[in-house]
């Protein structure tokens, strides 16, 4: 059996058909100055801004949100990574964490979702 880490490992979220599906690729902790914050919660703090950014323009919200991806770059950055997400989701999502090597090594986390809403 897996271990659960945090509230992710529920079980399976499912889109009805009659719901469209919008993806919001991952996300980096890139502000628009393209500065990277040091410490991981301004990095996700970021991420989350991009992300409510990227939804908007679909007319959507985080409250939308179906599945989380979450790469992150070293596991110690979990708990801040979680916290910053449920700052912004409230609601049982499919969820994914990776360990793995991003992009710059500056990086803390990078975050994808997807959406889906009503048609």
């Amino acid at each position: 059996m897996v271990k659960a880490v945090g509230e992710y490992l529920k079980g399976a979220s499912e889109v009805p058909s009659n719901r469209m599906l919008v993806m919001v690729g991952a996300q980096s902790p890139a502000g628009p100055d393209g500065r990277v914050a040091s410490d991981t919660a301004a990095q996700c703090a970021v991420v989350w801004s991009k992300i409510s950014e990227a939804l908007a323009q679909k007319n959507l919200g985080t409250r939308h949100i179906v599945a989380v991806e979450i790469d992150l770059a070293d596991r110690e950055n979990l708990d801040a990574v979680l916290t910053e997400q449920a700052r912004h989701v409230r609601h049982h999502v499919a969820q994914t964490v990776r360990i793995v090597g991003l992009l710059d090594p500056e990086w803390k986390a990078q975050v994808a979702v997807v959406a889906a809403v009503t048609r």
